[in-house]
């Protein structure tokens, strides 16, 4: 009798850059990586997780991270790109801070002045889940930096990836 088990992919990098400009992401300022495509894939979910390092900081503060879809492969929630950018919310289609509540929150990254320069390690969060169990065609995420402090200038202290999920037959 065939069985029915969940089967991984290699961790893949998603496409996301946290020090722009060779500067890290402000306190205050969003950014959105780039779009995954679950086209030819068709993971029936992805988890992402990864590092991030924030400055000096004074007190306890939050890294937001949300997710976003498309329900066509072209069009993204609250007037994303589905490509690796700032968020400037406000601008069209990205009415303030109310531009987030379109998006489903994925974690919350919690960190405290002794957390300054040290791997955080954050994930797994189901991307699936965050849209009602199904993932969308092409996804990707949106961090929000609200530490009180810049995240760490150097990129590779700054590490989003994915890994999909399968259901495989054996």
């Amino acid at each position: 009798m065939a069985t029915v088990a969940l089967s991984y992919a290699s961790a893949a990098t998603i496409t996301m850059t946290l020090n722009p400009a060779g500067v890290g992401l402000a306190n205050g300022a969003s950014r959105e990586s780039s779009s995954v495509d679950n086209s030819s894939d068709l993971y029936v979910d992805a988890l992402v997780g990864g590092i991030v390092q924030v400055g000096a900081i004074a007190a306890d503060n939050t890294i937001e991270i949300y997710a976003y879809g498309s329900y066509d492969g072209t069009n993204y929630m609250a007037g994303l790109t589905g490509s690796d950018g700032t968020v400037t919310w406000g601008t069209t289609g990205n009415t303030g801070d109310n531009g987030l509540l379109d998006l489903p929150l994925l974690g919350v990254i919690s960190v405290d002045p002794n957390d300054d320069n040290t791997d955080m390690r954050w994930g797994p969060y189901s991307v699936a889940q965050a849209f009602g169990g199904v993932l969308p065609q092409k996804w990707g995420i949106v961090f929000v930096n609200r530490t009180g402090a810049a995240l760490n200038s150097t990129g590779s202290n700054n590490v989003t990836k994915f890994t999909g999920v399968k259901y495989t037959v054996i």
